[in-house]
């Protein structure tokens, strides 16, 4: 009975020794983030919610009668990169005998696109697909590739047969709705064509796309959202035309705009350029460009069906509402598609200073800045005075003297020596909880000894 009695105490002491060891344990800071296994998340670009639809015809159509195309997509991963993939991509029909193959790769970040894919890319392979397809096409890297940042480009690699009319390859790259806006991921020309990478799990990273213009706290870019959803096929030209914006919420600034796709009508030569300027909506057309320009800037050689888009930085700040004027600044065509709603109250636009009744497919993204301060402002401070700008010099002499010593008391190192030692005694590792296991221990080895002891007297 009163070894058993011994045993228990024992096992007790242990346990307590352990809780109170666990007690003082470091919270781990931050919580998992969902994946697809235990060590791997999956981050799509794109809204699954809002589906996507494969619209991006991939081939481009050469004037020696190939049908080869290429597009990328640039893009940060801030976690150990395993793998890549898209939802789904289309390809040539088999009855038409129009297969084909496509090459995907993956390049680490050079300096500019140009750079990059001059070099070796660090993940190729060429997929081979027979007739209309909607197979994953998921790449699972064998060694995990560093954090960083990097381009993902896709490739047609068959040409059209020249000799054989009924051969017609094409593959086509799905598009939706990108939950992180092309600020933070860029596209070639065909984009934004929607695709996922893999990660490896990790504690406290909850955005593992990232800005590549340099996000920091003066400045939050948000996801951009759609305004209007592009209806149709129905474009209009761009000569000069306006867009009033709503008031910018409290805390933020107009970061960009984007007309959807905007089209070039196939336009030949590199010469789709257009300038914008900006101006404070004063609510007369004439009496805003009228204003001083608050923003303005040019864009060079568009591509067709890619996005026109316009980026302000943080010059289109809250309490206002800003008329956007874009004009075509050569012979070269440039356009708008139609959007599917009519424009409210917030939003208007113009063309030639007449206001329109329908809207452009358009896009919008706005940054968080919190307190900018008060508004610059041109006007002047303060009214204009004859009086001279610094006091007449007078005829007093300088002083000689020197000022008197003080006579407080010299600081004493009590205060300091007090923070040291509060200071200390919280990051000191804890000594009761070590002194209760170390005697809980000390305990249970007497214990094991005295019942050694007893046995061996009883043999």
């Amino acid at each position: 009975m009163k070894q058993f009695l011994i045993v228990m105490l024992a096992v007790a002491l242990t346990l307590a020794a352990f809780g109170v060891t666990a007690a003082y344990a470091e919270p781990v800071d931050g919580e998992a983030q969902a994946g697809i296994d235990g060590s791997t998340i999956r981050v799509n670009a794109y809204d699954e919610s809002a589906g996507y639809s494969a619209s991006i015809w991939f081939s481009n159509f050469e004037p020696d009668g190939t049908c080869t195309g290429t597009d990328y997509v640039i893009f940060n991963c801030d976690a150990p990169l395993k793998g890549i993939g898209l939802p789904e991509l289309y390809a040539g029909i088999q009855a038409n005998n129009s297969d084909c193959t496509v090459r995907f790769e993956l390049f680490a970040w050079d300096t500019d696109a140009g750079k990059t894919l001059k070099g070796t890319p660090v993940f190729s392979e060429d997929v081979y697909f027979n007739g209309d397809s909607k197979e994953l096409p998921h790449f699972v890297f064998d060694t995990a590739k560093s954090a960083g940042q990097y381009l993902f480009r896709i490739t047609q690699l068959t040409p059209k047969d020249v000799d054989d009319e009924t051969s017609f390859p094409y593959s086509v790259l799905p598009i939706g709705e990108l939950i992180y806006s092309e600020n933070k991921i860029e596209f070639d020309s065909r984009g934004p064509f929607i695709f996922f990478i893999e990660c490896e799990k990790t504690e406290g990273v909850s955005d593992y796309f990232l800005n590549l213009e340099g996000k920091g706290s003066e400045i939050d870019i948000q996801p951009e959202k759609t305004i209007f959803k592009r209806e149709g096929a129905v474009p209009h030209p761009i000569f000069e035309f306006g867009i009033v914006t709503p008031v910018v919420p409290e805390g933020q600034a107009l970061y960009s705009i984007s007309l959807t796709e905007a089209p070039t009508w196939a336009n030949p030569n590199p010469d789709s350029d257009v300038t914008y300027e900006v101006f404070k909506w004063t609510g007369d057309y004439e009496e805003s460009i009228a204003g001083k320009a608050i923003d303005n800037g040019e864009l060079l050689d568009h591509k067709d069906n890619s996005n026109l888009t316009l980026k302000f930085g943080s010059k289109l700040r809250y309490g206002n509402a800003y008329l956007i004027v874009i004009t075509r600044s050569n012979s070269g065509a440039i356009g708008y598609y139609q959007g599917g709603y009519e424009p409210s109250d917030e939003w208007l636009f113009y063309e030639y200073g007449l206001q329109l009744d329908y809207c452009p497919a358009m896009k919008a993204a706005y940054a968080l800045v919190g307190d900018l301060g008060p508004e610059p402002t041109d006007e002047p401070t303060a009214a204009p005075t004859d009086a001279p700008a610094t006091d007449a010099p007078t005829d007093a002499p300088a002083a000689t003297e020197a000022p008197d010593v003080t006579s407080a008391p010299k600081p004493t190192g009590s205060d300091k020596e007090k923070d040291k030692s509060e200071s200390k005694s919280e990051n000191k590792f804890p000594v009761v909880p070590v002194i209760i296991t170390a005697c809980a221990l000390a305990v249970i080895a007497a214990i094991v000894i005295i019942l050694v002891v007893k046995k061996k007297k009883k043999a």
